[in-house]
């Protein structure tokens, strides 16, 4: 009887399942039929010749993606309902977000995800685009984000055949340079994914065209058929459950937030390409004398630069210095000079609350007033006009646990307006070259030394202080102060122009560096990887918690090839002199305290 009873129930559970899944069969496919968004849909018919499909991807994969989206679906939807109920308490209105993106063939599809903003945000617009995107974002959205709980409501887009388990992420309706650069790999051609290649092996770390070579190879895989394609799927899979938990997620499909173009913009390629200092060979006359003119007062960088000249170069140099403040520079005679150093700027600030009048006046002083001396030098017959940029230029470090290598080949991606001031005064002095005018641009790593500002004097700080330490292995580029002016007297002195990456000969890590500083200042210290996995947890943390973590913690270098030029040697102090220069007067301090 027993037996009897289970079989009934087996065949009822069966039943109940198997009229679920036809019902919301029925209404995915009326959901489909309501999408008229394909009228005005410039991509269609641009991706090329049909490909006849294998029988995995005619077959066996929408099989294995519709009967994991109906059990995802069923299992999931308790988290569903509290995830829902979570976003309207937070901020009432719609629980779901649609959005346009590009399917299979290029066809546009609507895209459902969880609402991670608030009511008041543009629609149809990148994260990456939005003025301070980080004013919209709600406190369940963040961490929904975080977690990339905010993708769920896509396994429905998959159960009603708009997607597929392993594909490249969708592109929104408007990202024409993704996909365009997909169609040379035929990645369009194929559903897209909830998760995929590319977003296991990169993220936002990588651009956009890499990231489109990724889906290629995904494509050619998915091609083969059979057990290859099969395989690579499940390793995909796999991937991304390693991926989110680790907190790394799945993200917006293809957005490109770190690099928006596959190639340096075309107003500065020549510019830059071909002027790269690493490919120059300097001859440098070392009796030659120059006559420099500083724009910009009180910097430490420019204070620097004529102190160390006049010490170590005092036959070679004379130099002036303007304020750039109240404008009265613009009565200067800038004829009288050979090279003008520009080092006149706002510095960093917490990008996350300013108003728009201090943006404006962020691009009025480190872009405009930028431009407008170089072209004043240029007007003046000026033969050398040398520019601070910064690596800030490239966007913020790789988080905890991720590496960044910036080489010749990597497109500047601001991650801020400050950033972005920067790379625009960068780009437009470029523009400025000629034969007679040479305009050289620097965009030097951290850069520390007596009395320097930012971050090291923080972390020095600390590693006088505290007594235990995490032993966490980073990577960061630094330069020191000294090192920076040789680097300076050496190009001002060769005249040229062209686009520099001065760094430290050696790399550094945060911890590495944190020992030098206390070994230095004899502070007792102790250093141990039973802190790391805090390190690692704090660096997931949403808001500045995580930021700073990835900040202190995070990996961002130079190829060293970039930084290193023939017939220009500039590394006159070690990593290891440099903090004990840089922390002298502590030392004496307590060499004093200790004598006494």
């Amino acid at each position: 009887m027993a037996k009897k009873i289970n079989k009934k129930k087996i065949v009822g559970t069966i039943a109940l399942f198997a009229g679920m899944f036809a019902i919301m069969t029925v209404i995915a496919k009326k959901r489909v039929e309501k999408e008229q968004i394909n009228k005005e849909n410039p991509y269609i018919g641009k991706d090329g010749e049909k490909e006849e499909p294998t029988a995995y991807e005619r077959v066996g994969k929408p099989i294995i993606d519709r009967g994991l989206s109906f059990v995802g679906l069923l299992v999931l939807s308790p988290l569903f309902a509290v995830i829902s109920i979570a976003i309207f308490l937070d901020d009432p209105g719609t629980v779901f977000f649609t959005q346009k993106r590009v399917g299979k063939d290029a066809r546009f599809f609507c895209l459902h995800k969880f609402r991670s903003m608030k009511m008041s945000t543009p629609h149809d617009v990148p994260t990456h685009q939005l003025d301070d995107p980080e004013q919209y974002i709600t406190r369940v959205g963040r961490f929904l984000r975080k977690t990339s709980l905010d993708e769920l409501p896509q396994i429905w887009d998959i159960f009603r055949g708009k997607m597929s388990v392993i594909g490249p992420r969708p592109a929104l309706w408007n990202q024409a340079d993704l996909v365009a650069e997909r169609d040379k790999y035929g990645a369009n051609k194929v559903l897209p994914g909830l998760t995929g290649w590319a977003q296991i092996n990169g993220r936002d770390e990588l651009e956009i065209c890499e990231k489109a070579k990724l889906d290629g190879e995904y494509v050619k895989h998915l091609r083969q058929g059979g057990f290859d394609a099969l395989f690579f799927d499940l390793k995909c899979f796999f991937g991304t459950i390693k991926a989110v938990a680790s907190s790394d997620g799945v993200v917006e499909g293809g957005t490109g937030e770190m690099h928006k173009n596959c190639e340096i913009p075309t107003d500065s390629v020549d510019a830059e390409i071909e002027n790269y200092g690493y490919k120059k060979s300097f001859h440098i006359n070392k009796e030659g004398f120059k006559h420099v003119l500083i724009t910009g007062a009180n910097s430490y960088i420019g204070e620097a630069f004529e102190a160390y000249a006049k010490r170590c170069y005092h036959k070679n140099f004379v130099i002036d210095t303007v304020d750039m403040i109240d404008g009265t520079w613009r009565e200067r005679d800038f004829s009288a000079y050979d090279a003008v150093f520009h080092v006149a700027g706002l510095a960093h600030a917490d990008v996350g609350n300013v108003d728009e009048e201090t943006k404006k006046k962020y691009y009025e002083v480190n872009t405009n007033l930028a431009i407008e001396t170089a072209k004043m030098a240029k007007e003046s017959k000026v033969k050398q006009f040398v520019f601070m940029s910064s690596m800030i230029i490239y966007g913020e470090s790789a988080p905890y646990g991720k590496k960044k290598i910036i080489d010749e080949h990597t497109v500047p991606a601001p991650a801020n307006f400050y950033g972005d001031s920067k790379w625009q005064a960068d780009k437009g002095v470029r523009q400025l070259e000629t034969e007679a005018f040479h305009v050289a641009v620097l965009r030097p790593p951290m850069i520390y030394g007596r009395g320097s500002k930012g971050n090291y004097p923080v972390l020095a700080k600390l590693a006088k202080k505290l007594p235990v330490f995490p032993a966490v292995e980073n990577q960061r580029s630094m330069l020191f102060i000294d090192n920076l002016c040789e680097f300076l007297c050496l190009l001002i002195l060769s005249g040229e122009g062209g686009v520099y990456f001065p760094q430290n000969a050696e790399y550094t890590s945060t911890t590495a560096l944190v020992e030098r500083i206390a070994d230095t200042t004899w502070h007792p210290m102790k250093f141990t990887r039973l802190l790391n996995p805090a390190v690692a947890a704090a660096a997931h943390i949403p808001g500045k918690t995580g930021d700073l973590t990835n900040k202190a913690f995070g990996n961002s270098i130079y190829a060293q090839r970039l930084s290193r030029y023939d017939g220009l040697h500039y590394h006159v102090v070690d990593l290891g002199d440099s903090i004990e220069l840089t922390e002298a007067d502590t030392f004496s301090e307590t060499e004093l305290e200790e004598g006494a």
